[in-house]
């Protein structure tokens, strides 16, 4: 299957990964994010959709895209729970566990280690997947770096899957490390034909720059974005997970980066994906916690970058890809609101 033939919906599937928002941990008061009802405003929220947030209903608000290559949704909407109720519920990853599509997943320790990655395997498909890292070129389906590439190749064609398999280790424990040491400049780019790459990184400093009323309401979590391992505001915690996710057919590994954000009774989950193994290139999704007499309004915003909706037509299917991820964003929360009523 073809980098464009995997489609915008499996990238899609991969960016439901929004269960691990949240995280852990209690927290310091800190900063100044506005009452739910300021900021659905500037969001360009009318007043009746404000409503329908208060009554219950889940609204989108419109997130434009930064580049050519982004999938963009936003969505609102309360749930009967206090923040703090919300991140304890939180903790039982109910939507990790239940979900069909997840083959496996674990949290990754500091430093990162091979023994996080223990439950790591390439099934579905081993054999054949193991021979995909063997065979991969700059430009095929799978991301990876032009090192990645060659110790793969230096394996040597028949290479067993499990050298295989722990070379996929090796390489996620290497993309975890050198992210914690030099944030957005320590992901390495994605190889792609006749030397050029893909930049995870420049994507999430793009979607990170395009985040600018955040740096209004919340600017030292803002500058954290840009700046991260420094710049970490106090009381902020973090969480480091990989998971393998069944993304439409196409087994995916994910690396996911979750910042908590202290803001007084209000909470910011940042949630970043720093690396994909295949799909799409990176994804940013940002949660405001915020306090309510309904219990707490969440206002989120997701940017998921992609190089299946550039060239020819790419308005279109760009159009059409924010909409589906809308829609089954959509879907998600719905179900998740259930699980804290």
């Amino acid at each position: 299957m073809s980098r464009e033939g995997s489609g915008v919906c499996a990238l899609v599937r991969s960016a439901l990964m929004v269960s691990s928002l949240i995280g852990v941990g209690a927290w310091e008061a800190a900063a100044q994010l506005p009452e739910s009802g300021a900021l659905l405003a500037d969001l360009g929220l009318s007043e009746s959709e404000i409503a329908q947030v208060g009554g219950g209903a889940l609204v989108r608000h419109a997130v434009p895209a930064a580049s050519e290559r982004e999938l963009t949704a936003g969505l609102a909407f309360q749930v009967p729970v206090s923040p703090a109720e919300l991140v304890g519920n939180s903790k039982r990853n109910l939507l990790d566990s239940t979900d069909p599509n997840m083959i496996a997943f674990g949290v990754i320790s500091t430093p990162a280690t091979l023994d996080d990655f223990a439950k790591l395997t390439l099934e579905p498909g081993a054999q054949k997947r193991a021979q995909q890292y063997l065979k991969a070129r700059p430009g095929d389906d799978l991301n990876l770096s032009a090192a990645e590439i060659a110790a793969f190749q230096k394996l040597g064609a028949g290479a067993s899957t499990a050298s295989v398999e722990a070379q996929v280790r090796s390489a996620l424990v290497a993309r975890v490390e050198a992210y914690r040491a030099q944030g957005l400049a320590g992901i390495a780019p994605y190889a792609r034909e006749g030397g050029a790459q893909r930049s995870a990184g420049d994507e999430l400093r793009t979607a990170a720059q395009a985040s600018k009323k955040l740096e209004q309401y919340a600017p030292a979590a803002y500058q954290l974005l840009l700046s991260y391992p420094n710049a970490k505001p106090a009381g902020t915690e973090e969480i480091f997970r990989w998971s393998q996710i069944n993304a439409h057919g196409v087994p995916t590994f994910v690396l996911t980066h979750v910042l908590l954000v202290p803001d007084g009774d209000a909470w910011l989950a940042i949630q970043r994906q720093i690396y994909a193994s295949t799909g799409y290139n990176a994804e940013q999704a940002i949660a405001a916690f915020l306090p309510s007499k309904g219990g707490t309004v969440v206002v989120y915003g997701n940017r998921t970058s992609t190089d299946q909706i550039t060239g020819f037509g790419g308005g279109t299917k760009r159009s059409i890809g924010s909409k589906l991820l809308a829609s089954q964003l959509e879907d998600l929360f719905e179900k998740a609101r259930t699980q804290v009523k």
